[in-house]
């Protein structure tokens, strides 16, 4: 068969033959065509350059990555967004930056964290923040990993869970030498202080054997109330131990407690329960502690991140009694060196003392010389938290329904939440302490250097109005178990609600009285002449026991030693009739006139029956 392809007139191969015949197709002897077994030329050509432009692509999308990974590391890439300019000065004035040169990234983003998946979605949220404009509606708040300062680069030990030893055990001293005015012999004179607080990073990390401790010590305190008192009394006990009241008033309501059931022999081991209690909560605190909880962004300063000694005063002062536990001045502060003068020289007095008097920190230390009768004025505030503080962040009442009813357990669970989980800072939370010296030249010149001790009532009065508050709350007496308040006690009513009336005290000095016009304002004429029952009833009655008490007494000092044999019940009897009368002396019974009217039955029946078995001596 002949397979010569068709002829166009000039005897040329016909180009508009289809098939599978080529245009180019070479023939082999017979005239029969072959088919391409390979690319031509140029489609070879055509995938060359289609796979260098691939890999081109591929290269310069890598070093695009790559390059925008870099650049977009730099410090100077942060300080593009206006928002960011304040954090980027201060870094680049810090030692971190100016110094040591470290990136942004590499403090804020945990070791191994910069290349995950979720390190990058979080850079494209930024980059869409940046490139949307919508950056700047908040203000910027990071957190730095510990991890990022642990490093062996840094400040770590090398396996990034703790300082290294030569930070761990360095004494470090908190804040600057400073120039200070005092008063010397009248004229303002410049004396030169240094820093006296020494840090030491151990005493606040290295807690697991003070852990240990704390546990063990509460448990054998715990065991030993729990066998000295009923079950309902310890129960009782250990929910007063519990409160996060100010020290003096938690202190205060456990002993009265105590006293009201009866155990107050038991006082000594129900006050150290508590301090041991309060000291497991600040030391779980500890372990919750993160390096941003102290060191934080300086927003006035030339450091990137300093010290926040508000910290230190939130964690050391918050419901402490002044220089006691966890506010011990000397915990923190070593006694300055060197002599001081405090006054200036008495007129009239020899040439020796014509100087004034020096002062001695170490001398007076060392005589047991309380820090307070000169520094009562270096704790300004209470770092107290409200409910209302909650609803910054929670606007949902089920945040804060048992806000009021808080112990120590809710607070140590509310720090392990929110400091431990989400690294919330003190201030965040607590109101502000001030720590810190009354200006010397106003000592003894302002009244304000007095103003924390007048405020401070029950420093010179610990037990100030404690009876009257007993017998308001229907307790403190002997011999009746239940509480009897006042029935005003529980409708919301306090002391204003009857003092209200302008008066006097026995020395002429200004005082808030009650008298029966009080009670008219609320109960109308019809309790015009009740006051004034009360008062007649509750102060015959007490004249009546007195004068049984008086009896009592005399007839034990006249049957002598024989006393001794009188039955315990009787003896009892005598002690609660005493306590009862002084209860009322002291608190006043018309503050509440039922207990009191019950106590001085109670009182007159028992002294009775004592000088019935006082005459059979």
């Amino acid at each position: 068969m002949d397979q010569t392809p068709p002829l166009d007139s000039n005897n040329h191969v016909d180009s508009n033959v289809t098939g599978s015949i080529g245009e180019n197709a070479p023939r082999n002897p017979g005239g029969s065509v072959n088919h391409p077994a390979a690319p031509t030329k140029k489609k070879r050509s055509r995938m060359k350059l289609l796979v260098v432009s691939g890999l081109g692509l591929m290269v310069f999308a890598a070093a695009s990555i790559g390059g925008a990974e870099y650049y977009t590391s730099r410090p100077n890439f942060c300080g593009s967004c206006h928002v960011m300019d304040p954090y980027f000065d201060s870094w680049s004035h810090d030692v971190h930056g100016k110094k040591a040169g470290v990136l942004c990234v590499e403090c804020h983003y945990a070791p191994g964290e910069q290349h995950t998946v979720r390190a990058k979605f979080r850079g494209l949220s930024q980059a869409a923040s940046y490139f949307s404009g919508r950056y700047g509606a908040g203000r910027p708040r990071a957190h730095v990993n510990n991890g990022s300062c642990l490093t062996s680069e840094c400040h770590g030990d090398g396996n990034g869970t703790r300082l290294a030893d030569e930070h761990m055990n360095k004494s470090l001293l908190i804040g600057e030498p400073r120039t200070e005015t005092r008063l010397i012999a009248g004229l303002p004179t410049e004396v030169e202080r240094k820093p006296t607080v020494r840090f030491v990073h151990a005493k606040h990390q290295l807690i697991d054997e003070r852990i240990t401790l704390n546990k063990r010590d509460l448990t054998v305190v715990g065991d030993r109330l729990r066998k000295a008192l009923p079950p309902e009394a310890f129960k009782r006990v250990e929910a007063a131990v519990q409160s996060v009241k100010d020290a003096s008033r938690r202190q205060a309501d456990l002993i009265a407690l105590l006293k009201q059931l009866g155990h107050d022999a038991h006082s000594a081991d129900a006050l150290e329960f508590m301090r041991l209690e309060h000291m497991r909560v600040r030391l779980a605190q500890l372990a919750d502690l993160n390096c941003a909880a102290c060191h934080t962004y300086d927003a006035g300063g030339s450091n990137h991140f300093r010290v926040d000694t508000t910290t230190c005063f939130t964690c050391h002062f918050t419901h402490q009694a002044f220089n006691r536990d966890t506010g011990e001045c000397l915990k923190c502060h070593e006694p300055p060196t060197r002599q001081i003068v405090v006054h200036a020289p008495v007129a009239g007095t020899s040439t020796t003392a014509a100087a004034g008097a020096l002062m001695d920190h170490q001398d007076i230390v060392a005589r047991g010389i309380d820090c307070a009768s000169c520094h009562a004025d270096v704790i300004q505030g209470q770092s107290d938290v409200t409910a209302r503080d909650c609803t910054h962040c929670h606007d949902q009442s089920k945040f804060i329904e048992e806000f009021e009813a808080r112990t120590t357990q809710t607070v140590e669970e509310y720090h392990r939440v929110h400091v431990g989980g989400q690294h919330a800072r003190c201030t965040d939370c607590h109101r502000t302490i001030h720590h810190a010296l009354i200006e010397p030249e106003f000592v003894g010149s302002r009244a304000e250097f007095l103003k924390p001790v007048v405020d401070d009532c029950q420093h010179c009065h610990p037990s100030h109005h404690r009876e009257q508050v007993e017998l308001l709350m229907g307790v403190g007496g002997a011999g009746i178990d239940r509480p009897m308040p006042n029935a005003m006690f529980g409708s919301r009513l306090n002391c204003k609600a009857c003092h209200s009336e302008p008066g006097s005290d026995f020395k002429g000095d200004p005082l808030v009285k009650a008298t029966e016009e009080t009670c008219l304002k609320c109960h109308g004429e019809d309790y015009r002449t009740v006051f004034q029952q009360w008062r007649g009833e509750i102060a015959s009655q007490l004249a009546e026991a007195r004068a049984a008490l008086q009896r009592v007494d005399d007839r034990i000092k006249a049957v002598g030693v024989r006393a001794q044999s009188l039955p315990p019940r009787i003896r009892d009897g005598i002690e609660n009739a005493r306590t009862n009368i002084r209860l009322i002396e002291t608190g006043n019974g018309v503050h509440n006139r039922t207990y009191a009217v019950s106590l001085l039955d109670l009182a007159s029946r028992d002294l009775d029956a004592a000088l019935a078995e006082l005459s059979r001596l």
